[in-house]
């Protein structure tokens, strides 16, 4: 009933056809010599709200219009009957929308196909070609004559009644349809001269026992605007309304194999923030986060977690503590994927941002965080695992002329919609996202492990190259990391860069720089990864590396915009131990001094003694934490999980 109401006024392919026109409702009209000129055509892009007011029913409609022949859309917002709906007119693409905006569904036809294309559109061959403002509501359309009536009030506005006699051959219908433009004189809100203000169309229709029907309708036109591109979701679903087999007209962007950002969490009335750090050619991730909720099995405090999905270990450390606890990785992070029933994997790139097995499709550009934000939009129902109920994603995608510190050839991800349902909907509010691969030392894991599966190590660069070094110390860092990485692959095992750490640099009076770095053990044999890469041992390592130092094979290669700086480290150099910088000991002359109270082997003794006596009650006082916490001076443990900073693990 909705569409029929409005292609009375809205309706295509009408003729003057006298032999089956009633000529009890009219006979045609014939402009007098005196009418005043014609309202000029309506603008190729404008948009009006409508109320329909169907006397001869008793009810109304509602109906908010968007017409833009110059990027062929047309689009519709009707309110009816407490329904909300919206119909999408893509004659860019051939496609035809409807959306129930209530429920969230959305039905997508050719457009060509569609029994609405005679609303806006006209079939030519296998296209769809978009009507003139005049077809569409046909007035000083060709082949259909307007008599100037009066000048009349409508709503208190100053109009030229125009009337004319339409005959509508596929129901069978006449009609008288009269048109109330302002007049030229009236000032309209928005400057624009001889706005339609009111279409009254009444008539009857020949039914198919051969009664006739009466009709008679009321279409008030207000608001009307020649710049709808103003409102840049008018074109568009709905957010977070998935149209199955619509097209997709833009490509979503492809992401990098190392990112890293800020996330803002947003679930019911609850905000929480996280930090990730994510690269797939390293097999490492990282995140920081405050623990909500079942999250805080180990402690309400920060958080870090790193995933060496080499070897399958987690370590989750209470950042302002230091305590750490090994663990397999969990399959249920949002970095992991099964890669057998008891095996996982990391996530590849598309998937940690849900972009496999989906077919997303673009829905336009929407403005978020003040952002004008390019949107795409898919389905899956494998989320939170596999077979769930549909859910629905929608990313958001800064627009490519926005500048960043830091230009990132995946885009600059502004925000991601998920929504499964039941009152499950999450925004993620994306910040300071970069795709430069983070630095190895953010995945720091040194704290998981004690004195005896560490040792500090020194060495020494012989040669003049502080310039060189102070102008790239992140290169340079890097260099000497990949150094070690190479001196310290033994039976064709590599090192892993994650177990390098702290490395430091300092410089001798002849200009020498010396090295030193923290070598960490292996990864503790409770990893879940279905091919864990084997590791030689800490005393394995060290001694490669000290044999490559001695036979001149440690070489750190540093590259600089004008020339690669080849340093060979000094054989013999390696030392164990931390190098001490700018220490002084203070320390008081002899001399004869008197003094009263208690002897300097007194005062000796007395020292001592409070030192045992301080020592007993830390003892106790450490003890007593120990209990408190259940057993454990880190983070809680459970089955199948090590607290590595205990050295006895």
């Amino acid at each position: 009933m909705r569409d029929f109401i409005f292609t009375i006024i809205l309706s295509a392919c009408l003729a003057l056809t006298g032999a089956q026109m009633d000529t009890t409702v009219c006979t045609g009209q014939i402009p007098g010599p005196n009418d005043p000129p014609l309202p000029p055509s309506l603008p190729n892009q404008f948009e009006v709200h409508v109320e329909a007011n169907i006397n001869n029913r008793n009810y109304t409609t509602s109906y908010h219009i968007y017409y833009d022949q110059v990027n062929n859309k047309v689009a519709t917002h009707v309110d009816n009957a407490g329904t909300n709906t919206e119909d999408l007119y893509r004659f860019d693409t051939n496609e035809f929308f409807h959306v129930d905006r209530d429920n969230g569904i959305c039905t997508v036809q050719p457009l060509l196909r569609s029994p609405q294309l005679f609303l806006f559109g006209t079939p030519v061959g296998d296209k769809a070609v978009m009507k003139t403002p005049s077809e569409v509501l046909h007035f000083n359309e060709t082949g259909i004559q307007q008599k100037w009536i009066n000048q009349t009030v409508v709503r208190g506005i100053t109009c030229n009644l125009w009337r004319s006699c339409l005959y509508w051959d596929s129901t069978k219908s006449t009609m008288v349809v009269d048109w109330y433009f302002s007049a030229p004189l009236w000032q309209t809100a928005r400057l624009t001269p001889q706005l339609p203000v009111r279409a009254h169309v009444y008539g009857n229709t020949l039914m198919s026992n051969g009664k006739r029907r009466t009709f008679d309708h009321m279409y008030e036109f207000a608001d009307f605007i020649t710049s709808p591109r103003k409102h840049m979701t008018a074109f568009e679903t709905p957010t977070g309304v998935y149209c199955p087999r619509a097209k997709n007209i833009k490509p979503l962007p492809t992401p990098t194999s190392s990112f890293h950002f800020t996330a803002e969490i947003i679930y019911g009335q609850s905000i929480s923030r996280i930090k990730e750090w994510y690269d797939s050619d390293m097999n490492l991730v990282r995140y920081d986060y405050d623990p909500l909720g079942a999250d805080r099995k180990y402690g309400s405090l920060p958080l870090t977690q790193v995933h060496d999905f080499t070897t399958g270990v987690a370590y989750v450390i209470d950042t302002l503590r230091g305590n750490c606890t090994a663990t397999p990785i969990a399959n249920t992070g949002f970095d992991v994927r099964n890669a057998d029933p008891t095996h996982v994997r990391i996530r590849t790139s598309k998937e940690f941002f849900y972009f496999d097995k989906a077919s997303y499709i673009y829905e336009g550009q929407r403005l978020v965080r003040s952002i004008t934000s390019d949107v795409w939009i898919a389905q899956r129902n494998d989320w939170p695992r596999p077979n769930s109920a549909n859910s629905t994603w929608e990313w958001y995608f800064a627009k490519r002329n926005y500048t960043t510190n830091a230009p990132t050839s995946f885009g600059n991800p502004t925000r991601m919609v998920l929504d499964a349902g039941l009152g499950q909907h999450y925004v993620y509010n994306i910040y300071n996202y970069q795709e430069n691969r983070p630095m190895i030392w953010s995945y720091d894991i040194s704290n998981c492990f004690n004195y005896t599966e560490r040792k500090d190590f020194s060495f020494k660069l012989p040669g003049s190259y502080r310039k060189t070094v102070n102008g790239n110390m992140e290169g340079f860092r890097y260099a000497i990391i990949r150094a070690i990485v190479k001196a310290g692959t033994v039976n064709k095992i590599p090192l892993s860069m994650l177990r390098i750490n702290n490395v430091q640099t300092d410089y001798s009076d002849n200009n020498d720089i010396t090295v030193q770095f923290t070598l960490l053990d292996k990864a503790p044999q409770i990893g879940d990864v279905s091919n864990p890469k084997p590791e030689n041992s800490l005393a394995v390592v060290a001694k490669s590396i000290s044999g490559a130092i001695n036979a001149g094979q440690m070489i750190v290669s540093l590259q600089s915009p004008t020339a690669t700086a080849t340093m060979v480290a000094r054989p013999f150099s390696l030392t164990p131990g931390t190098v001490v910088k700018d220490a002084y000991y203070k320390q008081t002359q002899q001399g004869s001094t008197t003094t009263t109270g208690v002897s300097g082997g007194a005062m000796a003794g007395m020292g001592v003694a409070l030192l045992v006596v301080f020592f007993i009650i830390g003892v106790f006082a450490t003890y007593m934490f120990y209990r408190k916490q259940g057993g454990a001076f880190g983070p809680k443990k459970f089955d199948n999980e090590v607290d590595i900073t205990n050295s006895s693990s």
